[in-house]
């Protein structure tokens, strides 16, 4: 196959258009760049085609994923530049099928992490990434949350996107009643908890934990949906912990009571 050389070529502004989040849910295929990630997505089956330079495509091939069913592409490098969220991807871009869960699927069974208008896209990868290390079931994003899927949380989340189930825009609402009819407790992260994180790896599992936005924290509507609240204690001088430092505190406390004894 002959190299793609011409950011003029159709094929590339259609793989440049997913960079657009509407174009993605439309789709229902999103963007993956780097060898790492993308092996991983191959690995859970849901890359379509590989968009490779020379140098990118013998760095994926030294991950082992490349078998003869995969569609390699090759591209030049300042085509791959145009279809990549970064000015440097490494010399590899995947396109991909979204696959979501139902919220029925992930409650009721260990750890559901939940960001609730999380909007910054580096901080909901990033926690998907935690949530994923800890051994959580599922993470569940409310509607306002940025997309889980775009460029930026793929890349932050380092193929933890692909290891557990993710469910997208669900009102929290509705995510606190399903919780509820299968007697899993809801906790919400707030400054202003009434308990210690501490105190999360005492609880009985299943949990679900609630994580809110970066500038205003957990909404009073959402607060109202709780069983408790959570708070991280400041010792020292800092005001407030970046959200996704504070996931990261809370979900492994609530990861203790979860595989407590396992």
């Amino acid at each position: 196959m002959e190299p793609i050389t011409s950011t003029r070529n159709p094929r590339v502004r259609d793989l440049a258009a997913l960079h657009r989040r509407r174009e993605r849910r439309e789709r229902g295929q999103h963007l993956v760049e780097g060898p790492g990630p993308v092996s991983e997505a191959v690995a859970a089956g849901v890359v379509t085609e590989v968009w490779a330079t020379e140098d990118g495509r013998a760095r994926l091939a030294a991950t082992g994923v490349l078998t003869p069913e995969l569609e390699v592409v090759p591209v030049a490098e300042h085509v791959l530049e145009r279809v990549a969220d970064t000015r440097t991807p490494q010399g590899v871009v995947a396109l991909a099928t979204t696959r979501t869960a139902t919220l029925d699927a992930v409650v009721g069974r260990g750890l559901l992490v939940v960001l609730d208008e999380v909007a910054d896209p580096g901080n909901v990868g990033t926690i998907v990434r935690t949530a994923d290390a800890a051994g959580a079931t599922a993470v569940v994003l409310t509607p306002g949350c940025a997309d889980v899927f775009g460029p930026k949380a793929v890349r932050a989340a380092a193929g933890s996107t692909y290891h557990l189930a993710v469910a997208a825009e669900v009102p929290i609402g509705e995510v606190a009643a399903a919780c509820r009819a299968v007697g899993q407790r809801v906790f919400g992260l707030d400054a202003a908890g009434e308990r210690s994180v501490d105190e999360l790896a005492s609880e009985r599992p299943p949990l679900a934990l609630v994580l809110g936005n970066e500038a205003h924290g957990l909404a009073p509507d959402t607060v109202a949906h709780l069983d408790g609240r959570i708070a991280i204690p400041i010792h020292g001088r800092a005001e407030s912990l970046n959200v996704a430092a504070a996931a990261a505190i809370a979900i492994y406390a609530a990861a203790r009571a979860v595989h407590r004894g396992a």
